[in-house]
């Protein structure tokens, strides 16, 4: 007799495992949120909320032999003991998957080669979910794309998508929802590009760069060179020196900068806990003098333990280091593959880091701000340069990379000019389920208009718009959801 369970965490029920008996309810339990008017009859609804839903299933265990259904009733519990709740298929609906953990008591009652007890599967959401769809969203103007809802509640979307162009305002849509982001009218108002990008070297060259000349506590020694996606040292060569030493490029913005943010892509990946490393980006005036720089480096040997900085003015000349983090723990950010930034606006420095996973996605983040209110830390930047070292004898940290280079100016908005809000390549991400809005991986909420909704699909057939269709690349995924 197959079991009404097919499966529990993505393992197949036991073949001994024996469902006698399931109770469950039609509709999980609700509340209703309503406020009492005065002078008025009964009450003024506000919403409906759903509760969690339980499975109780009666079950008995069938052995060969008397003394195997101890052994048996081992083998359930590891079947059943997770911390947190997996997915519930049922014979019955075997498309649709229910994330449940089981509560309360376990209790089983032996008899002879048999055992019978009751087990409870808690649903903290209570809806069951279908295997994802995806869509194609490539929309040629403004009229809607059409996807189909078969699951008997709203479901709600991811919509991913990039711009092939630059824009002041944009919105996506349903027939009820709008996620709209900024607030142009084109009337009275003029599109301008705030943020220029003076820099912006995937690495595939280092065409346009020279060769660094000195570098903070070390000495500048090989060469850096280009694999065609990034700027690492050539044959992993660093020179020798009794403290840090490895190559350096330097790049011209091509004129002076007052604020700025600067951002990199960097690997710095060990193999082993006893190898040390840094990579450094340095900010530059026009004399070429260090006037700021961010690092991630590691000087430990007993552990992989890379930490990050950031400085306002230069190391040992008057200089202000305003963040020296390991992250959350030391070894939070080994095998690091992500963005370190750094930028300054009127007198307010700030740095950032994070890993960048496989989506594109940030995590493992770290932020501050630092305010030059003496105004010590305000001379303009004129180039960058990156650095990748060595110290000493010790083993150099096996990856070591820079990429995706990208200095923008920060410039404040004229007489009725609006910055763009989304730029030629930027990626946005909408996840309508959790609300989180990203661009280009990070979360992103300063442009999107107060009034906005995120975008629920209904029961059947639902338009999904946008307001510009200069968009490539777009996607459009939910999972059906039943009650």
């Amino acid at each position: 007799m197959a079991s009404a369970i097919k499966s529990y965490a993505g393992v197949d029920t036991p073949a001994f495992f024996i469902v006698e008996k399931i109770s469950f309810e039609v509709l999980p339990p609700s509340t209703i949120k309503s406020m009492d008017i005065p002078r008025k009859s009964g009450a003024y609804f506000i919403n409906k909320n759903l509760g969690i839903r339980t499975f109780s299933v009666e079950f008995s265990i069938k052995a060969d032999t008397a003394g195997n259904v101890m052994y048996y009733a081992d083998d359930l519990a590891e079947w059943l003991n997770y911390d947190e709740p997996q997915p519930l298929i049922f014979r019955d609906k075997p498309d649709q998957t229910y994330y449940a953990i089981v509560s309360g008591n376990s209790d089983l009652t032996k008899f002879s080669s048999t055992g019978k007890g009751k087990i409870d599967f808690v649903c903290l959401d209570p809806h069951a979910y279908g295997i994802e769809k995806e869509y194609s969203f490539a929309p040629q103007n403004t009229d809607p794309i059409m996807v189909t809802n078969n699951g008997n509640t709203p479901a709600y979307p991811i919509l991913q998508m990039q711009f092939t162009k630059n824009l002041a305002d944009f919105s996506v849509m349903t027939d009820n929802d709008a996620l709209i982001f900024g607030d142009f009218d084109a009337t009275t108002q003029t599109a301008a590009d705030l943020k220029p990008l003076y820099i912006d070297d995937t690495g595939a060259s280092t065409s346009g760069w020279t060769n660094g000349v000195s570098v903070d506590g070390g000495v500048v020694t090989g060469t850096l060179t280009s694999n065609g996606y990034s700027f690492q040292q050539g044959s992993k060569d660093y020179g020798t020196g009794t403290n840090w030493h490895g190559g350096s490029l330097i790049k011209s913005l091509g004129k002076q900068v007052q604020d700025f943010v600067l951002g990199v892509r960097v690997g710095f990946q060990s193999s082993n806990i006893n190898q040390l490393g840094r990579v450094e980006v340095y900010l530059l005036d026009i004399n070429g003098n260090k006037i700021g720089k961010m690092a991630i480096r590691d000087g430990h040997t007993t552990g992989d333990y890379p930490n990050f900085e950031a400085w306002a003015g230069a190391v040992g000349n008057g200089g202000t280091q305003f963040r020296n983090t390991y992250g959350d723990y030391k070894g939070v950010f080994k095998n690091f593959d992500g963005i370190i930034r750094i930028g300054r606006v009127g007198q307010k420095w700030h740095c950032y880091i994070a890993k960048v996973d496989a989506n594109g996605r940030h995590n493992t983040r770290a932020y501050k701000e630092y305010w030059d209110r003496p105004l010590k830390y305000q001379d303009k930047v004129a180039a960058i340069q990156i650095h990748i070292a060595q110290n000493s004898t010790y083993a150099p940290v096996n990856v070591m990379y820079v990429s995706n280079v990208r200095f923008s100016e920060i410039l404040s908005a004229g007489t009725n000019q609006v910055d763009y809000v989304f730029r030629t390549n930027d990626i946005l991400t909408i996840d309508c389920n959790t609300n989180e809005i990203l661009k280009n991986g990070e979360p992103y909420y300063e442009a999107l208009y107060p009034s906005s909704s995120f975008l629920k699909l209904e029961k059947g057939v639902n338009g999904i718009s946008v307001s510009d269709p200069s968009i490539k690349n777009g996607t459009i995924k939910f999972n059906e959801r039943w009650l």
